[in-house]
């Protein structure tokens, strides 16, 4: 597909000075403070959120919506996570829950890993017993440590948790929305689930603009259906990439060294509304 050009310079030129300063404060440490974890956490998120929401304006700047979109799904379930431990009735033990899943998460990883390797090993033409022997201790050693320290992300059917919160995307998008003013049953989460199309390359992303009544196009025709498509949505989902990123930076002052309110207030609130 050939790259377009994102047709509104000024939304992107707002959105660099959006993302100025907290370039500059996210280089700096995070602020002690009586909240450690929840502390770390609010700083991990924004850190990364910086980095997502920069990469979101190169890459619109380049014509690349396509992936822009799929980094402002990315954002868009960082406001979400972060949110949902911001809310919470003890924010420091939700933040603590959420670095253990973390770490859940990455034990479960290395567990795949090495299932594949002891499955591949037992299908060589000469299996090492030496082999086979040290990944069955290393697994079983892994399944002890899960099931003593992390038996809480177990569901009621002992089947683990696919989410740290033990809840969908759309059940935090629902109240995501609710705190963000939001009517009943709202979700607010039409570019996320757009993005999560692309994000997954589905056949929804790959002909985002086929006719209803066609299988097919002519290749140009359809070219030009998405770049069209590109031009006309960019503008809205670099807005929603924009709450998000202004929502986190909010949640994730008091983390911040230097965190200026009167950007918050002054400049970044302002500045969304012309985005």
């Amino acid at each position: 597909m050939a790259e377009t050009r994102f047709s509104d310079d000024e939304a992107l030129q707002l959105a660099d000075a959006l993302i100025q300063k907290p370039l500059v404060w996210c280089e700096e440490a995070p602020v002690s403070s009586d909240l450690p974890v929840l502390n770390f956490v609010k700083f991990r998120v924004f850190y990364r959120a910086v980095k997502q929401y920069l990469s979101i304006i190169l890459l619109l700047r380049a014509g690349r919506w396509e992936d822009a979109l799929v980094l402002a799904r990315s954002l868009y379930e960082l406001n979400m996570n972060l949110s949902e431990i911001n809310c919470s009735s003890d924010p420091e033990q939700a933040a603590t829950k959420f670095v253990r899943f973390g770490k859940f998460q990455l034990m479960r990883l290395e567990q795949k890993r090495l299932e594949d390797q002891l499955r591949d090993e037992r299908l060589q033409a000469q299996p090492s017993a030496e082999a086979i022997n040290e990944c069955e201790q290393k697994l079983a050693a892994i399944a002890s440590t899960l099931d003593r320290d992390f038996a809480e992300f177990r569901n009621p059917k002992r089947k683990w948790q696919e989410s740290w919160s033990g809840v969908s995307v759309e059940t935090l998008a629902q109240r995501l929305a609710t705190n963000t003013g939001g009517q009943r049953g709202e979700s607010d989460y039409f570019v996320f689930r757009l993005g999560s199309l692309f994000t997954h390359n589905t056949p929804g992303s790959l002909f985002l603009v086929l006719p209803l009544d066609r299988d097919t196009a002519d290749w140009n025709e359809l070219r030009a259906a998405f770049d069209k498509a590109g031009r006309d949505g960019s503008r809205q989902f670099l807005h929603e990439a924009s709450m998000c990123f202004v929502d986190i930076v909010g949640m994730a002052s008091g983390s911040i060294a230097d965190y200026d309110r009167q950007w918050f207030d002054d400049f970044a609130l302002p500045l969304l509304e012309k985005i």
